[in-house]
């Protein structure tokens, strides 16, 4: 066999591998799924729910995730909601108008146990203007027909991301700066 003929038989090998490969799933988060964030203040504590957050994700799947290849997750803090007109302005104008966003460096998933497995993100985590490296910690279940459910919490220090936490009342009513932000999503493709 000659060189020619060896680069070409390696060619049409690769073309039929190639032929044969299937881009990972698509997922993203379904209606009921749910993201906010929890803070305390030097009155009551406070909640506030943030928009179901767009989100795709590239997933090795199966009857579970083995892998996690790209996630997005991105959230409008003008839609945050906390039951209160005064709060909403206050935490909306603290956030700014850029909005909050997740990107995937890598992840590691662990083995299912009973349609259940844990999930270690860390990414790129751009809060006003401010990014920087954030691990997430899921915990995930497996749902019936191709959905993955995600639940979990990330603390999160405002000042950090250059948010001057929220005040009301001539600065007698100041939030923590420390919030944490809970979520419980479903993903499906």
């Amino acid at each position: 066999m000659t060189a020619r003929s060896s680069f070409t038989a390696l060619a049409l090998v690769a073309l039929v591998g190639l032929a044969g490969w299937s881009v990972m799933p698509r997922y993203s988060f379904t209606s009921g799924s749910r993201v906010w964030v929890e803070g305390t203040s030097t009155l009551p504590a406070w909640e506030c729910d943030a928009p179901v957050p767009s989100a795709l994700a590239a997933a090795v799947a199966g009857d579970a995730i083995t892998g996690i290849s790209a996630l997005t997750v991105s959230a409008a803090p003008s839609s945050m909601e906390c039951g209160n007109g005064t709060m909403n302005g206050k935490l909306r104008d603290a956030l700014g108008a850029a909005p909050i966003r997740f990107t995937l460096s890598n992840a590691r998933v662990g083995q299912p146990n009973n349609g259940r497995f844990l999930v270690e993100a860390t990414g790129r985590l751009t809060i006003h203007g401010t990014t920087r490296t954030q691990t997430v910690r899921a915990n995930g279940r497996v749902l019936n027909n191709g959905r993955f459910q995600f639940t979990g919490e990330v603390p999160v220090t405002m000042s950090q991301f250059g948010v001057d936490p929220p005040r009301a009342m001539a600065g007698a009513l100041r939030t923590g700066d420390r919030v944490t932000v809970k979520f419980d999503v479903t993903a499906a493709r």
